[in-house]
């Protein structure tokens, strides 16, 4: 059986082990820590990219006739991962930042900060930004063309809403309008019939 003090540092544990528990759950849903999270993932991987890159160009320039070709290699083979990060990127950012304002802006602040201290120095870095550039432009297109196929599709939507407000006004007015006139018909026969019944008393008296 145990001891009330027994019970007593159970209690204590059980306590500590779930403060632990809420302040982990609070740090992992908490959205400057989760932007700050993604931030890193972000550098990571762009660090890398750009480490590629120069392990390329160091490579290419002590590699004689070869530099080109390994070059245009490197070029086409970081062009190919960056764009199917930019692909993969907006929905996994979307996904993991929704709800968190916050973490999406301090996301995209800090890939605004990475992809600027990525400035090509060397003609193979140029290149290589060339083609990442060039590849990324297909999927600027793209979500230009989205973009302008939800407005198109969201402008009948608008048109409806204005024609449905449009009849439900006049509706409305019409409906005011008949009313009144029935009103006014019905104050007009009960005002006659009142004079008459004060003229039929009249005479009676």
């Amino acid at each position: 059986m145990s001891t009330p003090e027994e019970i007593r540092a159970d209690i204590e544990r059980t306590r500590a082990d779930l403060g632990h528990d809420v302040d982990a759950l609070a740090e992992k849903v908490d959205p400057a820590k989760a932007a700050s999270r993604q931030t890193d993932k972000v550098k990571d991987r762009f660090s890398s990219i750009r480490e590629s890159v120069m392990g390329a160009v160091d490579h290419t320039a002590s590699s004689g006739q070869d530099t080109a070709a390994q070059a245009r290699d490197q070029a086409s083979a970081l062009a190919s991962e960056a764009g199917h990060a930019a692909k993969q990127a907006p929905t996994q950012i979307k996904n993991r930042t929704r709800g968190n304002p916050l973490a999406a802006g301090l996301i995209a602040l800090g890939a605004g900060w990475l992809l600027g201290s990525l400035l090509p120095a060397s003609d193979a870095e140029k290149n290589a930004a060339t083609t990442v550039k060039d590849g990324a432009e297909p999927l600027v297109d793209e979500v230009k063309g989205v973009a302008q196929d939800m407005t198109e599709s969201l402008k009948p939507q608008a048109q409806d809403a204005a024609e449905s407000l449009k009849d439900t006004a006049s509706a409305a007015a019409e409906t005011v309008t008949s009313e009144g006139k029935h009103h006014a018909s019905e104050l007009k026969q009960n005002s006659q019939q009142a004079a008459q019944n004060v003229k039929d008393h009249a005479q009676d008296s």
